[in-house]
């Protein structure tokens, strides 16, 4: 008879179990998560202030207009506007010049990335963000093109898609307005102005103006 032989190793026990050596344990425990593909900011927080300058053309009765919007706004959240249009010498346009000046509100940045919705594309993210509301004072122009009739009321809404998927570079914007001369508000004006297409090229630029380092200043 032959003596016992030595005990099997578990391995050899239960043939085809499978055997997790250290180095893929060590690599299971130490891989790095999947990057990231979008910080969701696109260089908003390079500064506090966004200044854009837009031109183009708005669109009603009457035929186009030439049109320039000028902006800032704290984050890309809440600031100023000033909005221009000329009939360039047109006959036909319902007011020879307008201003407006106002305030702008674009409200889904900040809870939109404060809630990590902002996934992309860029371009995307960027475009819904910009989506803004104005309200304003408006100056028509007399039939002479002077500013001295009574002022009336503007507003907005509009949004811009960046072309290069950033926060600093070009837009292309498109902005609907309802306007109201002074003279309409009061109930005297028989001929209402129509609602206003804008259709604009912009430049963006994202500037530190020191605002929230100020801030931090004074509650030190």
């Amino acid at each position: 008879m032959h003596g016992a032989t030595a005990t099997d190793s578990p391995a050899s026990a239960q043939p085809g179990a499978p055997i997790a050596s250290d180095e893929s344990v060590s690599l299971l425990v130490t891989a790095p998560p999947p990057d990231k593909t979008t910080d969701g900011v696109y260089g908003r927080f390079d500064g506090d202030v966004e200044l854009s300058l837009a031109a183009g053309g708005a669109f009603s009765s009457g035929g186009p207009n030439f049109a320039a919007i000028a902006r800032g706004s704290f984050f890309q959240t809440a600031g100023m506007y000033v909005a221009y249009t000329d009939a360039m010498g047109s006959a036909n346009a319902p007011l020879a010049r307008s201003l407006a000046v106002g305030v702008t509100l674009r409200p889904f940045f900040i809870p939109r990335w404060a809630l990590d919705l902002e996934h992309g594309p860029a371009i995307l993210d960027l475009t819904i963000d910009s989506i803004g509301f104005d309200l304003g004072v408006l100056w028509a122009s007399d039939t002479s093109g002077g500013f001295t009739d009574k002022p009336g009321m503007e507003a907005a809404l509009g949004f811009e898609v960046p072309v290069l998927g950033k926060a600093s570079g070009p837009f292309v914007g498109a902005r609907g307005a309802i306007r109201w001369r002074g003279e309409e508000l009061a109930g005297d004006q028989p001929d209402p102005l129509k609602p206003v297409l804008f259709m604009t090229l912009a430049w963006h630029s994202v500037i530190d103006a020191g605002i929230v380092d100020a801030g931090d200043k004074r509650l030190k």
